[in-house]
C-alpha cells in the first residue's frame, strides 16, 4: 500500500495519525523515513565496520508497513464492516511476485553456471524456499548468524525480511477481521452504521484489543527467545510482530499535536535513537529482544508526530524530491511497502 492511498476522511472525530497527509495525499515524512532505512541496510551490508547495526533499518520499514496496512484495512472495516482479503492478497501478489521471481529466476540460473557443485543443492533449495516467502525460518533453523558480518551469506538471505512482510500480509488482514467479527458476535456492522464508528467505537476497541494482544505477546516472546537463541530469534515471525503491530496501534490514535519547537525537538531526539542504534549496536547486541524498542519506538514516534513544515524540523529533510522518490523506488521493488 502506498503512502498515496491515505486520504482525509469525513466525520467529527479526531483526524487520526493516518488521516493526517500532505498535498496529493502522501505523508513525505514516512517517504523520508523509508529512504533512512534504505541507506542504513545498504551501509551495513557495504560497510558492516562503519554501521554494525544498520540492520535496524529493517524494524523501521516493519513499523511502517503495520502502519500503513493498518490504516487501509481500518478504513474499509469501517466503511464495509469487513475486509477483501483476496482482493487484498491479490494487489500485494501483483505488487511483488514478479519481481521477486526475476530475482530468484536470476540467482537460479548463477547458481547453475557459477557455484560449484557442492553448493548447488543447498543453494536452489534456499531459492526455492524463498520463493514461497518462507525463507526466515528456514535460516532460524539453520542456526544463521545474520549479525556477524564474517559468517558466509546465503545467495538469496536478504529475502528473510521480505518473507517475514508477506507473512504479516496473509496474517493482518485476517486478524482483523476475526477481531471485528467476534466484537459483533458474528454480525459485523455494515455500511453507514460501520462508518459513524467513533474513535470509542466498537470497530477500533475490537481492532485495539487485537494489536495490544499482539504487541505484548510477540514483545515477550521476542525478549524470551532473544535470551534463549539469538540467532534464530532475529529472523522468526512471532519475535517481529510486535513491531507490525506498534505501527498499527500509530494509525489508531489521534494526531500528536505539539509546538513548533517542541515537535523539532522531540522529531530530532527519535532521529537520533534510530541513527545512534543503527552506530552503536552490532553482532553482539541482543537483538530483538528489548533493546529493540529503542529503534522501533522511536520510529512510531516519528510516525505519531507527523510532517512538519517547521524549518528546524528533520521532517523537512524528507520534502526533498529525490528523496521521496528514490525511497519510493526501492521500497516498492524490495520490501513491499511501497504498496
Amino acid at each position: 500500500m502506498s503512502t498515496e492511498t491515505l486520504s482525509r476522511q469525513g466525520g467529527s472525530r479526531p483526524a487520526s495519525v493516518a488521516q493526517k497527509t500532505g498535498a496529493g495525499g502522501k505523508r513525505r515524512d514516512i517517504q523520508g523515513l523509508r529512504a533512512l532505512a534504505v541507506t542504513l541496510v545498504v551501509v551495513f551490508h557495504l560497510l558492516p565496520a562503519l554501521l554494525p547495526g544498520g540492520y535496524v533499518g529493517v524494524d523501521v520499514f516493519f513499523v511502517i508497513s503495520g502502519f500503513l496496512i493498518t490504516a487501509h484495512l481500518l478504513r474499509e472495516l469501517e466503511a464495509t464492516g469487513t475486509v477483501r482479503v483476496t482482493e487484498f492478497w491479490a494487489r500485494r501478489v501483483r505488487r511483488l511476485l514478479p519481481a521477486s521471481l526475476l530475482v530468484l529466476a536470476v540467482c537460479a540460473v548463477l547458481t547453475f553456471t557459477v557455484m560449484p557443485g557442492i553448493t548447488r543443492v543447498q543453494n536452489f533449495f534456499e531459492i526455492a524456499v524463498a520463493s514461497g516467502y518462507v525463507l526466515n525460518w528456514n535460516l532460524a533453523a539453520s542456526a544463521v548468524d545474520y549479525l556477524n558480518a564474517s559468517n558466509p551469506e546465503s545467495l538469496v538471505q536478504h529475502y528473510w525480511s521480505l518473507s517475514v512482510e508477506e507473512q504479516f500480509y496473509l496474517v493482518w488482514p485476517l486478524l482483523l477481521v476475526v477481531a471485528v467479527f467476534l466484537a459483533f458476535r458474528g454480525r459485523p456492522p455494515r455500511g453507514e452504521i460501520a462508518g459513524r464508528t467513533s474513535h470509542g467505537g466498537t470497530t477500533r476497541r475490537a481492532v485495539l484489543a487485537a494489536l495490544l494482544l499482539v504487541f505484548v505477546a510477540s514483545l515477550v516472546f521476542s525478549i524470551v527467545e532473544t535470551a534463549r537463541s539469538q540467532p534464530s530469534a532475529y529472523f522468526i515471525t512471532t519475535t517481529r510482530a510486535w513491531e507490525f503491530a506498534l505501527g498499527g496501534l500509530v494509525a489508531l490514535v489521534p494526531t500528536l499535536r505539539l509546538g513548533g519547537i517542541v515537535h523539532a525537538a522531540v522529531s530530532w531526539v527519535a532521529l537520533a535513537a534510530i541513527v545512534a542504534s543503527a552506530f552503536l549496536f552490532g553482532a553482539g547486541t541482543a537483538f530483538p529482544g528489548s533493546i529493540a524498542l529503542i529503534p522501533v519506538g522511536a520510529t512510531a514516534l516519528l510516525i505519531l508526530l507527523g510532517d512538519s513544515d517547521s524549518p528546524v524540523s528533520p521532517q523537512r529533510l524528507s520534502h526533498v524530491a529525490p528523496c521521496n522518490g528514490w525511497a519510493t523506488s526501492r521500497t516498492r521493488s524490495t520490501s513491499g511497502t511501497g504498496r
